[in-house]
């Protein structure tokens, strides 16, 4: 089959890369070796999460695909307890959690290219600081959060919408920033706008969502302003999380646009060879690549790929880099059968209690879909000096069956936790446990116990770094951010790049779109949707 381009691997990045050139013309091929779409981001049924965890947690053998090699590699220390509920498959696990913000690349790809009508969001109803066993902190994030806020002096309220101003507009110029832009957040946040301790907490991590207090100001300073300037868009919290786990469906909606387009599939078939035809030859194309079980070989000039789906004697071969952020993490996936509340040290009090002993709570505050942010030192044997997110999803994301929920915990292993002398394990079930400390009523005095717990380290794709002319017909996409709220945005930012990259190359090989006749340049990442019945962008 004669190709433009083959991209491997079904990643977020891939995918959105793999629509956007189907749509301006070209003749795609897209293959994964997993019998799945998204790759590292999927979406899987609890089924389907116990073999994932089952592969990579096994010995290397000599048969194994150098993908699986590679997968071993970077998912380590993988341990896995519970057992299978009778409604596994009605969950929908996500690899890779993460929050969109309801404006930015990722919003735009989504409406732009028409993806958008095949997923659907829940907007993010609550982010709270863990405060105490069965307390959290709110935080505010708008004037009508700060004005609410009780716990606030009059003085600390001015303060803080004072900062919140700040934040929002254009800061750069300003004063306060001048020479202070690689300054600790929280250094600046005291320093500069004498905020105390609890609001310098609030917003270093669970606005900014800085992983360390040595995050420095400028960057947390503009993830702000997004998450400020996203608000209000589809309501008040700047925050949406996709349907059925989030990225590994939005990937699917990409490549069923990508299908629609033209572009040929390929799942769960490995590539068993990729032959290079030397630069000087004039073929009909640069790469030609044999899939197991299929007699058909594909041939192509260019191929894009994240770095796992390349066999070894390519990888790092492949160009494009972008600023990223290179960080293992130990993640934590957990389902449980009782909802999270979100009680505050004003709600229990108002609550009365009538058993003074208790500290039980007793307003139901259960929450759905709510992030819940640790901040440094805020547990006695938890990290130091990182912060920990954990996320979580319920029946309104449609993510689980009803009275269920899914607890991600994230932690970047930076700062303390970066010796890597702890296991996934001992490093987040201090946090699971406080979380579930959150589970507690006065029916039920006892934190929930998680139904099935999965504990595994993820290290980092590594980025290509070869820029050669034999490297520049083979692009790799890059890293996504290690912010939870970033993932999404820079994934889509790292399709972009790869897109523009990849007109490049295929110009420069004399493939034109194949709906061109002339040499008509592609002006825009999408081109313009035929909206019918009405459509808009209200999703």
């Amino acid at each position: 089959m004669e190709l433009d381009a083959v991209v491997l691997g079904t990643g977020l990045s891939e995918s959105i890369v793999a629509a956007a050139l189907s749509k301006a013309g070209y003749k795609i091929a897209h293959v994964d070796i997993n019998p799945y779409y998204g790759g590292d981001e999927a979406s899987l049924t609890l089924d389907e999460l116990l073999q994932w965890a089952k592969e990579r947690a096994e010995s290397s053998v000599d048969s194994d695909s150098a993908y699986l090699s590679s997968q071993r590699e970077r998912f380590t220390n993988i341990s896995y307890t519970g057992s299978l509920p009778l409604q596994s498959r009605q969950y929908a696990v996500s690899l890779l959690p993460m929050l969109v913000p309801s404006a930015g690349p990722t919003i735009d790809s989504l409406i732009a290219s028409g993806v958008s009508r095949y997923g659907g969001f829940k907007l993010l109803e609550k982010v709270a600081l863990f405060d105490s066993p069965g307390v959290v902190k709110p935080v505010p994030g708008n004037k009508e959060d700060v004005f609410k806020n009780k716990q606030l002096s009059l003085l600390g309220k001015r303060r803080l919408m004072r900062f919140l101003m700040f934040a929002g507009g254009e800061f750069e110029d300003k004063p306060e920033l001048q020479g202070s832009e690689q300054m600790p957040f929280t250094d600046f946040l005291k320093d500069k706008f004498s905020l105390k301790e609890e609001a310098v907490q609030a917003i270093a991590y669970a606005l900014a969502f800085c992983a360390l207090a040595s995050d420095p100001t400028l960057p947390a300073l503009e993830r702000i302003r997004r998450y400020l300037r996203s608000s209000g868009r589809y309501g008040p919290s700047p925050f949406l999380v996709g349907h059925y786990g989030g990225a590994g469906e939005i990937a699917q909606g990409f490549c069923r646009t990508a299908a629609v387009a033209g572009a040929t599939y390929v799942l769960g078939r490995q590539v068993s060879s990729i032959v290079t035809a030397p630069i000087a030859e004039k073929t009909t194309g640069k790469y030609t690549l044999n899939l197991e079980d299929l007699s058909e070989q594909l041939r192509c000039d260019l191929l894009i790929s994240s770095p796992d789906h390349l066999p070894l004697d390519l990888q790092g071969d492949s160009s494009i880099t972008t600023a990223s952020t290179n960080c293992s993490f130990a993640r934590c996936i957990a389902v449980i059968d009782r909802p999270v509340s979100f009680s505050t040290s004003e709600s229990l009090e108002g609550s009365g209690g009538e058993d003074p002993a208790s500290d039980m709570p007793i307003q139901d505050l259960s929450v759905d879909t709510a992030l819940l942010v640790f901040s440094p030192s805020s547990i006695p044997i938890g990290s130091s000096t990182v912060a920990v997110n954990v996320l979580i999803t319920g029946e309104g994301s449609m993510s689980a069956p009803r009275g269920r929920w899914i607890l991600y915990i994230t932690m970047p292993l930076l700062g303390d936790q970066s010796g890597g002398s702890h296991s996934p394990e001992e490093l987040l079930r201090p946090y699971l446990d406080a979380t579930l400390s959150l589970t507690r009523t006065s029916e039920h005095p006892e934190s929930a116990l998680p139904l099935v717990t999965l504990f595994y380290e993820q290290s980092p794709r590594e980025g290509p770094e070869n820029n050669s002319t034999e490297a520049s017909l083979m692009l790799s996409t890059p890293p996504h951010s290690r912010y939870l709220p970033e993932v999404a945005d820079s994934a889509a930012r790292n399709a972009e790049v790869t897109f523009w990259r990849a007109l490049e190359v295929l110009k420069s090989a004399g493939r034109l779109p194949g709906d061109k006749n002339s040499e008509e340049a592609v002006e825009n990442f999408w081109p313009p949707l035929e909206y019918v019945n009405g459509e808009d962008d209200e999703w």
